[in-house]
């Protein structure tokens, strides 16, 4: 599966700001389907990997949960297509002035922005703390917060838009 960038309006390697999206492997049973995905944050010439840990936990209610899994629902509801939806809205919108997107299995935020001038769009990206547990939500752990072309959020929606 295709690897996802959007990257920040710098072109200084020690200072660039890119957010990368890995999509892979899709798993399905009879009622499902999910497409895992990692985050890869990258500012300048470090990065943070964000993907699923695979583990198992007692969750908040007492029943056996997954932690850490990076994936976004495609069946019954297409995540994927909300998400891609979404921001195509929001970048033919005239009177929106932010797009906020969050999986129903909360694992990251994704927030974009407009800014005074009309080519630009505020990117903030969150990763919840200690990757994700089913049916408990925590405080946002890590963020990446940088300023990018309406031309890279452009190219990040068709390369989702390819995918579907």
């Amino acid at each position: 599966m295709p690897s996802l960038l959007c990257t920040s309006d710098n072109n200084d390697p020690n200072s660039k700001v890119c957010l990368e999206l890995n999509l892979f492997n899709q798993i399905s049973d009879d009622k499902a389907s999910w497409l895992n995905y990692e985050i890869i944050f990258h500012m300048g010439k470090t990065q943070h990997k964000f993907s699923s840990v695979n583990r198992q936990a007692i969750t908040a209610l007492g029943t056996v949960g997954e932690i850490g899994k990076f994936a976004f629902a495609i069946k019954p509801y297409n995540e994927l297509e909300a998400f891609t939806k979404g921001i195509l809205n929001f970048l033919k919108s005239d009177t929106q002035s932010s797009y906020r997107f969050e999986p129903a299995d909360p694992s990251f935020e994704l927030i974009l922005e407009r800014t005074i001038d009309p080519n630009e769009i505020k990117v903030h990206c969150w990763v919840d703390a200690g990757n994700t547990q089913q049916l408990v939500y925590t405080w946002d752990g890590l963020g990446l917060r940088f300023v990018t072309t309406k031309v890279s959020i452009e190219k990040f929606v068709e390369s989702l838009t390819a995918i579907q």
